[in-house]
């Protein structure tokens, strides 16, 4: 499946004006069975099912699975993640006005109440990463225009005040932040979303292996 940018602009006008209640119920329950199985586990048959239809009538509208894919794709990137999450992020980044600590951390804890909303989406979102190379590409060079490109600003900015090291190369600081965070939201709504954790002392927590590290030698 050939995904480009363009493509998926197109997808999405037909993404936001489905032309019945059911090709739409048909998109939306495929984004639960594509979050939840892959691409590769979700089955035909199964998505019919979700979907209340028959293949007959999924294929009427979908061709095939690759169509269906590409059409919630398109919903994912151009609906939630570029307008919502990474405008949202990017705003906060750029937001320089409370010390470096606070800053932070109140991007951590943004970030986790946005996908606490919606956990699937961010399962949808590294199935989408691991299947498609190029769906993987596109993403990456909106993450680096909007939200890369505003960290490194951001961290060279807390480095001329003082408040982070100067002596570390701020590409690497950046990579670190983002891992970090990742990994976060990763293990609390993926691998293990029914551990129980305190938010706020995980995130202060996460911060404070960040900022200070967890040597105890001076």
């Amino acid at each position: 499946m050939k995904l480009t940018l363009k493509l998926l602009q197109n997808e999405f006008e037909a993404y936001l004006n489905p032309q019945t209640e059911k090709e739409k119920d048909i998109v939306r329950a495929a984004e639960d069975v594509f979050a939840e199985f892959g691409f590769s586990g979700a089955t035909t048959a199964e998505l019919a099912k979700e979907a209340g239809v028959t293949e007959r009538t999924l294929f009427k509208y979908f061709p095939t699975k690759h169509d269906l894919y590409k059409r919630v794709l398109s919903g994912l990137l151009l609906q939630t993640i570029l307008p919502g999450h990474m405008s949202d992020l990017k705003e906060r980044i750029q937001n320089l006005d409370p010390n470096f600590k606070e800053w932070y951390t109140s991007i951590l804890k943004a970030r986790y109440e946005a996908v606490a909303k919606d956990p699937k989406k961010l399962k949808l979102l590294l199935g989408a990463l691991l299947f498609s190379k190029e769906f993987a590409e596109i993403f990456g060079q909106m993450w680096k225009v909007n939200l890369y490109d505003t960290s490194m600003e951001a961290f060279c900015y807390f480095q001329k005040k003082g408040e982070i090291r100067n002596d570390l190369d701020p590409n690497q600081i950046v990579r670190a932040s983002f891992s970090l965070g990742a990994s976060f939201l990763i293990t609390k709504f993926i691998l293990a979303p029914k551990f129980p954790i305190d938010v706020d002392l995980e995130i202060q927590s996460i911060f404070s292996i960040f900022y200070q590290g967890i040597s105890n030698q001076k």
